[in-house]
This record gives C-alpha cells, structure tokens and sequence, in this order.
C-alpha cells in the first residue's frame, strides 16, 4: 500500500473550525507518514457564482451584494490563504464539474470531520463526501451527521454508501448509533483539531492584540438570540470584571461587545481564545478549542446541529458548562479541574490516533 491519501471534508467558508479541523487532520496524517492532499472541492453554495446569483435575487439583495462584495472576496481570501499554508490543496472542483476524475488519485480516500453526512446542512447527501464511483480503500475519521438521527428515506442511500469504507469512525455518540443501525461497526474519535494539544496549538497563534483582561464572545450561529447570549456576556463580564470582545467578519462593530475584531484569521481566533479570562460560545468548534485550551467557559446551544456540541461536553465531564437560562451562569463561580478534564482528552487522544494507524494500516 502507498503512502498517498486524497481526503475529503468540508474546509471552505468563513469558519475558523472548518479551516483549522482540515489543517490539524493534515498533520496528523503527515506525522503517520502518509502524504495527504485535500480534495478541494467547493460546493455550490459558498462559490462567488452563488453570491452573485443571490445578489441578483431582487433590488434589495443587489443593493446588499454591492456592499458586502469586498467582504466577501477578502473572507475569501483570508481563509483560503491560512489554509495554504499549512495543507496542498487540489486544484477546484465545483459542482458541475465530474467528480470521478477531477479527484486526485490516491492509495487512500478519506472522508475527514465535520458534518460531511449531514444532509441538511449540505442540502442534501452529497456523494462526493463519500467517493462515490471512485475505486479504492475508504476510510472516514471523525465523520459528523451533526443530528440525533437521521430521516428514514435516507437510510438505505446511506448504507450503501458506507459499505465500501473498510473502516468507518464518527465524531459523535449519536453518529455511531446511526451507523451501527445500518449494521456496520463505527468507532467514535475525537474530533481532529483535539488531536493537536494547547502547546501544539500555540505555534499557529498570532501576535497578541489585547493586553487587558476579556471575555470572548464567539457565536456565530442564532443570530436573532444574540441579545440574550450578550445579556448574559454583560453579566459574565460586570461579575469578574472584564471587557467584551467579538469577533466581526465584516466591517461593521458588533455592538454589544466593547471591543471588535474584524477580519480575524484562524491564527487571531486562536491567539483571542488562548488569551481571554472567559470564553461563551455557541458553536461545536468554540467548545473544542475553550476545552483543548484549558479555558473557563460556558455554551448556548445553537438552535440547530447541536448533538455535536453536548456529545463533546459529556465525553469530557463538562455537561454543567451548557446553559439553559442566565441563571446557569453560576457554574462559572466553580473553576473547571483541567487535570481531569486533560487526563481524559489524553486517553481519547490516544485512541482516536490508534484507530487511524489501525485504518490506514490495515
């Protein structure tokens, strides 16, 4: 068996954990020996066709496309460019181009984290996240279907999906339940950016840019409930005496935070996580990085794909840190026991990297 891996996952967006999951799972599977390159496929609805598509919508949304058209090139461009220099991408493959033949050749396909199985999110299942047509060993690491269960028309495409991949893992428990539902054996691992430690982390980490204590409010999910989660961020920051900073992925301040960062990289993302006093969060990967990072935090769950997020909190212990109501937020006064916390991400650390040797291997 060579040494070459093509793998798939979903790595384009504005979206720190999508670009920093394909770069931790790039490592890992360098440090394995293996020579990944990332199947840079682009789906229809993130290219600049459908921003412009969408523009033209009505005069309204034209009028709203001219003015976020630099944001959206420079977006583009900032998460493009930190992803390139960390992975070797493939050249682009879109939707209406053949799959089969654009993807590079390899001696291993790999279908990588993020909700790649998830239909809703990806507007239906999308073939491509799992080879379709094309020959050769299929293995998945960390897959998602980011829900509780799956709709039962869509079983059987699935499992026969699945039944070319001679090992299958997923990154939640509620994942390998519907897995092994179609009969197949699924192996639950950490998501990859948990595969890297804090120490790791820190070498892709920016300058420093506050130097005065924080609270870091990153929700980019439920936007009509941000009112609350800044309700509670007030809160938060009057009681331990600190600043609110958030993050903006255009020009605009976000006004319910004292201090906006615009135009962030994954590299600032991770410099204002390791950095901030607190973290509150909405999002999957806000609550891997606050964990891997040892910081104080608590979650709002998002209003959809939320399975992920509790799934991760009860693998590490960490179940009281999800927020129902304000009144939770006493579960801040009680400081996290990170020795624990570590001991656990250790042992899972060791396994998921146990179950990749033993894919890619095998």
């Amino acid at each position: 068996m060579g040494n070459k891996i093509s793998f798939i996952t979903i790595h384009v967006g504005h979206n720190f954990g999508s670009n920093l999951q394909t770069i931790a799972t790039s490592i890992i599977l360098k440090r394995l020996g293996f020579d990944p390159t990332v199947v840079n496929y682009i789906p229809e609805r993130v290219t600049a066709r459908s921003f412009w598509r969408n523009a033209f919508a009505s005069p309204i949304a034209f009028l709203k496309g001219i003015v976020n058209v630099p944001t959206f090139y420079r977006n583009l461009s900032i998460y493009d460019s930190f992803l390139s220099k960390y992975c070797s991408l493939s050249a682009p493959i879109y939707d209406k181009d053949c799959f089969k033949s654009k993807c590079p050749t390899a001696d291993i396909y790999l279908t990588g984290s993020d909700q790649v199985w998830n239909s809703k999110h990806n507007r239906s299942i999308n073939t491509r996240y799992f080879f379709e047509g094309i020959q050769g060993k299929k293995i998945s690491y960390g897959s998602s279907f980011g829900v509780e269960s799956i709709d039962s028309e869509e079983i059987s495409t699935f499992k026969e999906l699945l039944k070319e991949y001679s090992a299958i893992s997923v990154r939640e428990e509620s994942a390998k339940i519907i897995v092994e539902s179609m009969g197949y054996k699924a192996t639950q691992v950490l998501d990859p950016t948990l595969l890297l430690t804090r120490e790791e982390w820190s070498k892709f980490c920016s300058e420093k840019k506050i130097r005065f204590p924080y609270l870091l409010m990153y929700v980019p999910y439920n936007i009509a409930n941000k009112p609350l989660l800044y309700q509670a961020g007030r809160e938060i920051a009057k009681k331990h005496n600190l600043k609110i900073v958030a993050f903006s992925w255009d020009f605009r301040k976000e006004k319910l935070a004292d201090i906006t960062v615009n135009y962030a990289d994954p590299g600032d993302f991770l410099n204002l996580m390791s950095n901030a006093s607190i973290v509150l969060t909405n999002s999957f990967h806000g609550t891997a990085f606050s964990i891997n990072l040892n910081k104080q935090f608590v979650v709002f769950m998002p209003s959809g794909f939320g399975t992920r997020i509790s799934s991760l909190l009860t693998l590490c212990g960490l179940q009281d840190r999800l927020m129902s109501d304000l009144n939770s937020l006493k579960v801040l006064e009680k400081e996290i026991d990170y020795s624990i916390v570590n001991n656990i991400l250790e042992k899972e650390r060791e396994a998921s990297l146990d179950y990749l040797k033993r894919a890619l291997n095998g």
